[in-house]
C-alpha cells in the first residue's frame, strides 16, 4: 500500500510540472502578437555601445519557422488564440 502512495505521489507531481503555462488574456493578445509580427518578416537588431573596455558592436537577425512556410501573419496570430483558449491556457477575464 505504501508503494502505492508513492507512486500516486510521483505521478502527480509529474502532471504538474507538465501542465501548460497559464497567462492572462493581455498577455495572450502580446504572446500572439509577437508570433504574428515574427511571420510577418524578419526581425533584427543593432547596437553600438562605448565604454572603459571599448566599443562594442551587434547585430541580430531572426526568422521564424512561419516566415519559411510562407504563412500569413493573420492565420498565425488567429491560430495561435485558438490554440491557447482550446488549450485552456487563458485565465482571466477578457478586458
Amino acid at each position: 500500500m505504501f508503494r502505492i502512495s508513492i507512486i500516486a505521489a510521483i505521478f502527480g507531481v509529474v502532471l504538474t510540472a507538465c501542465s501548460l503555462p497559464q497567462m492572462t488574456y493581455i498577455e495572450a493578445l502580446a504572446f500572439c502578437q509577437n508570433k504574428a509580427d515574427a511571420a510577418a518578416g524578419p526581425q533584427g537588431a543593432i547596437g553600438l555601445s562605448v565604454g572603459t573596455g571599448g566599443t562594442n558592436a551587434f547585430f541580430e537577425i531572426s526568422l521564424s519557422d512561419s516566415i519559411l512556410r510562407g504563412d500569413d501573419p493573420r492565420d498565425v496570430y488567429e491560430t495561435c488564440m485558438n490554440e491557447l483558449s482550446q488549450n485552456g491556457q487563458i485565465s482571466g477575464v477578457a478586458e
